[in-house]
């Protein structure tokens, strides 16, 4: 169903930042508004008055029904979908006026779109729809917040998963495709990013995969899951040895996860997002690990997996002040000693007045649970 409160917000934002219509292209946004999903989310968004879906023509009756609009234009080609909204950004410009577009410019806004949009509408200046969406989404609800804790649940089991497949000659992949089965059976609708099973050396690595390296007795296991759940994701990261850790290990464990709890202790309304980096940072300095922290301890996630603030991606968010509503994670950045092997432990958590509470709650112990 359409949420007339954030469309009206976004709207007031909208008038605010002088943009006449926001065409959304995403999943994410799509969701937020519209509560629903399609394969393919096309709707516009018009500074005032109701938004227009368009869409498919074979899905026409369940468009209408769920979200109780009559603002649907049905297409039945790409070509025909293309002159649908042409039409309806020429219909909200006034005669001889230019119209100034919001797209979403992130991590799935297929250029190609914008392109297309650009040379169908040579009248329309297109900017970043962030400083309307950003805001809005920082904070969420609390149908927000259980969505995402049911993501939270479903990493939770997922990660039990892991942990019972994880054995000497086991191949990466097969650990993911056991997880991601039961996290599907479970109600996930997918992933925001693969499956991370990175094994042994490749435990350093900064982004993660799955792949037919056999896992061996004595390797560093970092499993990174990330599932969705009605579109809302929860990130959980664990670290484990297969068999008994040795010192170096447990060291690198040990500060991770009291970095982590530092960056944790810093998560209050008001501080600025920097503030936990800076608290991680200090346990590594402190160890004497400081030249291998990798600043971008925290991120926002809600329709992403990573959503504003997240200064892996764009540092200046360091600088974005933390307010009570937001969920974040903590325990991003993977702890790598090149020739050796990472370690990382994440965990996601809904920021109230008085402090942060954890969504997920998986045991953080190196080694494997008996």
């Amino acid at each position: 169903m359409l949420n007339t409160e954030r469309l009206e917000r976004a709207q007031a934002r909208m008038r605010e930042q002088g943009i006449d219509a926001y065409m959304v292209l995403t999943h994410d946004d799509y969701v937020y508004f519209f509560g629903e999903d399609r394969y393919q989310p096309r709707a516009i968004i018009p500074k005032s008055g109701p938004p227009i879906v368009v869409t498919f023509r074979g899905e026409e009756d369940e468009v209408r029904q769920n979200l109780g609009t009559d603002r649907v234009r049905i297409f039945g080609s790409v070509g025909q979908q293309i002159k649908d909204v042409v039409e309806s950004m020429r219909a909200l410009m006034g005669e001889g006026q230019r119209l100034t577009v919001g797209m979403q410019m992130g991590f799935f806004t297929p250029h190609f779109l914008v392109s297309l949009f650009q040379k169908a509408n040579p009248y329309a200046d297109v900017v970043d729809i962030a400083p309307v969406m950003d805001e809005l989404r920082m904070v969420k609800d609390p149908a927000e917040v259980a969505l995402i804790q049911k993501a939270a649940d479903i990493a939770q089991l997922g990660m039990t998963v892991a942990t019972q497949h994880l054995k000497p000659g086991v191949q990466e992949c097969d650990v993911a495709t056991e997880v991601e089965y039961a996290m599907r059976k479970a109600g996930g609708q997918g992933t925001a990013v693969p499956v991370f099973v990175n094994s042994g050396i490749r435990s350093a690595w900064l982004h993660g995969t799955a792949t037919d390296k056999a896992i061996q007795a004595g390797d560093l296991v970092v499993i990174n899951l990330v599932p969705r759940y009605q579109g809302y994701c929860a990130n959980m990261c664990r670290t484990f040895v297969v068999g008994e850790p040795d010192a170096q290990q447990q060291k690198m464990f040990d500060i991770f996860v009291q970095a982590q709890q530092a960056a944790v202790s810093a998560m209050k309304p008001g501080v600025k997002n920097r503030a936990l980096d800076e608290a991680a940072h200090a346990v590594f300095e402190a160890n004497g690990f400081g030249e291998h922290y990798v600043f971008g301890t925290s991120h926002g996630i809600g329709l992403l997996f990573e959503e504003t603030p997240m200064p892996t991606i764009h540092p200046p968010h360091g600088q974005v002040a933390l307010k009570a509503g937001m969920t974040l994670t903590a325990g991003h950045s993977v702890f790598a000693i090149p020739g050796y092997g990472g370690v990382r432990v994440e965990d996601t958590y809904h920021l109230t007045e008085s402090g942060p509470v954890a969504l997920t709650h998986f045991p953080k112990q190196l080694a494997l649970p008996s």
